[in-house]
């Protein structure tokens, strides 16, 4: 997203693939795992809309499926504010880079500047992968309460959210080993870690 005021949600899916394949820094991997996890989550909220038309003469079913609907409609506004952070906060990290470094006052400020945004484009992976891990507890439950000729698409979704986190944190390793505080550093690769190992990633 090399025009920061443009959402990847306003592209259409031709343009963010090319955009994607291009040589413009963003979207990178980051955000491509993101959007990849709002279509898995959209696709289990496909699963769940469509068994609620079917569901009026089963009411405890029908409220569950409902909670599922409003949770999948909440996680999906969530993960796409997310892949529009990645964007961003790396294009923030890459200004970051550029700023001047003549002088030793200026080579401290680039520094200071270029780990904050380092550790904020780390966070938003890591907020996200945590986003999808709630995604997959609730596919769980929605595999076993819609119809049976849309349970597919709930399956996939989830299987679309499980590659996804594992995809995110690449975006996590790849930033850390950049991170100069040590302490912070070995805070966020334990977040990441308890993330992978709570999404049961092999």
């Amino acid at each position: 997203m090399s025009n920061t005021s443009i959402s990847l949600w306003t592209l259409t899916a031709a343009q963010l693939r090319d955009q994607v394949a291009s040589t413009a820094p963003t979207p990178g991997g980051g955000s491509v795992s993101i959007v990849a996890a709002t279509l898995g989550v959209a696709s289990i909220q496909k699963g769940v809309t469509v068994s609620l038309k079917n569901s009026a003469g089963n009411l405890p079913r029908r409220q569950v499926l409902l909670d599922l609907s409003s949770r999948a409609s909440a996680l999906i506004a969530s993960l796409s504010e997310l892949a529009d952070a990645d964007s961003l906060a790396f294009e923030s990290y890459l200004k970051a880079c550029a700023l001047p470094r003549t002088t030793e006052d200026e080579k401290a400020f680039r520094r200071a500047a270029k780990e904050e945004e380092l550790v904020r484009a780390t966070r938003i992976p890591l907020e996200a992968a945590t986003e999808m891990a709630r995604g997959l507890e609730f596919a769980e439950a929605a595999t076993r309460l819609v119809d049976p000729h849309v349970r597919s698409e709930v399956l996939t979704g989830g299987v679309l959210l499980r590659a996804s986190i594992k995809s995110v944190l690449l975006s996590v390793d790849a930033n850390l080993s950049g991170i100069a505080d040590i302490a912070v550093r070995n805070a966020l690769k334990l977040e990441r870690d308890k993330l992978e190992l709570a999404a049961g990633l092999p």
